[in-house]
């Protein structure tokens, strides 16, 4: 608990070091071990009550541990999760990248970029480079236990995530709404004729992927249609790669194998596809779908569900500014529509000619 000595912070006052160490009741050696991550030095206890005066006085430090006359430095972070080896070329990232731009330009903030793959000390990076920089965070598709997410809110920082839903209270995201993207598809398929049924998911730990599979999964159970097979890929700590869970998929018999397949994303669900084609099946007979509205889907004719990223970036932008000038603002979690874009990979159910070749597939159904 913060004593009685604790300071209003106004506008004009920038709270330093030696005020959260005050409050607290510790030196500024040990406010410093709790903001570096150095956990091992300080007890739970102490880190709690350091925290608490942190959140309490808006503590932002500077480089240089100076004071400042005032408390916005008028720049947002914007982090990057591991999304790809180069975020700059993946589209999901780009479109959210080019709505936050938009927003901070027109409210007169820069815009800093972080990759979250290169915070391996977080305390550590937390400190050298975030503090005093910026007066809030978006992260774009963190994981739900992301140690940034943790570190930064038990910081009380300013914050919004795009993508995902944080497991932590009181942080605000901004993303589509991912159950009933899952269950738009499902319906989509049931209404085709599917009754067997595959979703290919990122790790366990991506919100937004358990979200859809949820979804899917809820209205394919609450349908039951004849014959009915689901089965679900991916959902491990470290995923495997979808030319090992196709070879999985393939392993079932001929009779369970899916004529409807389903990725979290469009990425996958093209992975998929191009798995499939190397082992020579015949994919026409197969219904095709995911999230995102890629270019590469739209040029495979990919039933998917639009998600606008672009309008997620500038929610975000606005959010955080928004919120990084006044804290007493309740946190949001706010949710785009889902829209279900039909295209040419939403083939009918036919019974005959699905993974029937036997050059392909031994007897029990698997490939050989």
């Amino acid at each position: 608990m913060i004593n009685a000595l604790t300071l209003s912070v106004t506008r004009n006052f920038m709270a330093t070091i030696r005020d959260v160490a005050r409050n607290s009741g510790v030196s500024t050696a040990t406010v410093s071990n709790v903001l570096n991550g150095k956990h091992d030095r300080v007890s739970q206890g102490t880190r709690d009550r350091v925290l608490a005066a942190v959140r309490e006085l808006r503590y932002r430090p500077t480089a240089l541990e100076d004071r400042q006359k005032a408390i916005l430095t008028r720049n947002i972070g914007l982090m990057v999760g591991n999304l790809t080896k180069n975020p700059l070329s993946h589209t999901y990232f780009t479109e959210a990248l080019n709505g936050v731009l938009e927003v901070s330009a027109l409210r007169g903030f820069s815009t800093t970029i972080f990759v979250e793959k290169m915070w391996d000390d977080v305390g550590h990076h937390v400190r050298r480079s975030y503090d005093g920089r910026c007066d809030g965070l978006i992260n774009v598709a963190p994981d739900m236990n992301s140690e940034v997410v943790s570190s930064l809110q038990a910081r009380g920082t300013p914050m919004v995530l795009i993508g995902t839903t944080a497991s932590l209270p009181n942080v605000a995201s901004v993303d589509i709404d991912n159950e009933s993207a899952g269950r738009q598809l499902a319906m989509h398929m049931l209404e085709l004729g599917h009754s067997r049924f595959a979703f290919f998911g990122p790790s366990m730990h991506h919100a937004s992927g358990v979200e859809r599979e949820r979804g899917f999964r809820t209205a394919i159970l609450a349908n039951r249609p004849i014959g009915l097979v689901y089965r679900s890929f991916g959902f491990q700590d470290h995923r495997p790669p979808i030319s090992e869970q196709v070879e999985k998929m393939l392993l079932a018999p001929l009779n369970e194998l899916p004529t409807a397949i389903v990725g979290w994303n469009d990425g996958d669900a093209l992975e998929v596809v191009n798995a499939l084609r190397e082992r020579h099946i015949d994919i026409s007979k197969i219904a095709f779908a995911g999230v995102d509205n890629t270019p590469d889907g739209q040029s495979f004719g990919l039933t998917t569900i639009e998600n606008p990223t672009y309008l997620l970036g500038k929610r975000a932008a606005n959010l955080l500014i928004e919120h990084a000038q006044d804290h007493t603002l309740p946190t949001e979690v706010v949710r785009f529509p889902a829209n279900l874009l039909v295209r040419s990979s939403s083939v009918p159910y036919g019974s005959n000619g699905v993974y029937s070749s036997s050059k392909f597939f031994g007897s029990n159904g698997g490939s050989k």
